[in-house]
């Protein structure tokens, strides 16, 4: 029977695989795989920003839900907050 560590050490290794897995499946479907440290509150992409400057928020709104795996409607809100604070 593994001890403790041994099993943490399996689960670590699993979970590594599993992340190299996932990102492969977003890289086979051309798309962006969430990422956590994407702030779009505080600071969003460029290409969500020009995407509301030429008035294309559906396109803004995708590339939100690619950047943070957020569902249609989160995403929307998130894309609104950010036009209202740039104006646009």
């Amino acid at each position: 029977m593994p001890s403790d560590a041994e099993e943490i050490a399996q689960l670590k290794l699993e979970v590594q695989r599993l992340g190299r897995l996932v990102e492969g499946l977003y890289v086979r479907l051309d798309g962006v795989a969430p990422d956590a440290t994407v702030d779009i509150a505080g600071e969003p992409p460029a290409d969500v920003v020009d995407a509301l400057r030429a008035g294309n928020v559906i396109e803004a709104i995708r590339l939100v839900r690619g950047y943070t795996g957020l569902g249609l409607a989160e995403a929307k809100h998130q894309v609104e907050e950010v036009q209202s604070r740039l104006g646009l």
